[in-house]
């Protein structure tokens, strides 16, 4: 079941793991997570585990890989460099790729330039190149813990790593910061109900707020008060009566 906790406080969302699923937080949660006896859990180590983003490419994942490449590297999104970039990155996709270090050839041309150049950034990181230039070493089966520390890792590699561990994943994505995560293939995910998202307020993801207030489950938790009036309209409270008035007041201090 998909839910969506809004506010300072994400320990609710411990409550909402499914059987399986993808979990990735810079640490507090995860720790806090139980899994039962006999439970498969692979726990996702940048330094130990490899995977090819690559592997199994199809056009939709294409396209994904891409808008994430776009959302890592927003400089001149609009311009004809990088639409001709993208299509030199989708061509290059749908090419039974082996590996992402040789996936764009060097050229003179301005839109391989930039393909590649956005490609050799990636690796340039140590912590990248060695995830996702060797061979596949971890499963993305049953439950997936992955402990990114922005403070120890850097937010450029775990914004990375988290939206192509994301595009792995075939179950239920959990991402208590998505705030800081949130990217536009993740639309799918709520299209699908496989993501159970906390955010601080709605104002940090205002592309993605009017589909996440479509979420059924929708948990206030230490929320803003402009926060805890929207989400006491979502639940058809009348304003100013008794019950708007303890609903927002548990939103806020719930």
């Amino acid at each position: 079941m998909d839910a969506l906790i809004v506010g300072s406080n994400k320990q609710p969302i411990l409550d909402y793991l499914p059987d399986t699923f993808l979990l990735i937080d810079d640490g507090a949660l995860i720790d806090a997570v139980i899994i039962p006896p006999r439970r498969a859990v692979t726990i996702f180590d940048p330094k130990i585990h490899s995977f090819n983003p690559l592997k199994g490419m199809s056009y939709r994942r294409a396209r994904d890989f891409i808008t994430i490449l776009n959302a890592v590297f927003p400089e001149g999104e609009s311009t004809l460099t990088r639409k001709n970039a993208n299509f030199v990155l989708l061509e290059a996709l749908l090419n039974s790729p082996k590996s992402l270090d040789s996936l764009v050839p060097a050229k003179s041309d301005g839109a391989y330039v930039d393909a590649r150049q956005q490609i050799q950034t990636l690796l340039f990181s140590p912590i990248l190149k060695n995830v996702l230039t060797r061979p596949t070493n971890i499963s993305f089966k049953g439950i997936v813990l992955a402990k990114l520390d922005r403070a120890a890792l850097g937010e450029f590699d775990c914004f990375v790593l988290a939206n192509l561990l994301i595009s792995q994943y075939k179950g239920m994505v959990v991402l208590p910061d998505f705030g800081f995560y949130a990217c536009p293939p993740h639309n799918d995910l709520l299209r699908q109900r496989r993501l159970i998202a906390g955010i601080n307020s709605f104002d940090e993801v205002p592309r993605f707020k009017q589909n996440l207030l479509l979420i059924d489950t929708k948990i206030p938790s230490h929320c803003t008060p402009e926060d805890a009036k929207l989400l006491a309209q979502y639940t058809g409270l009348m304003p100013s009566s008794n019950a708007y008035n303890a609903f927002i007041e548990s939103c806020i201090g719930g």
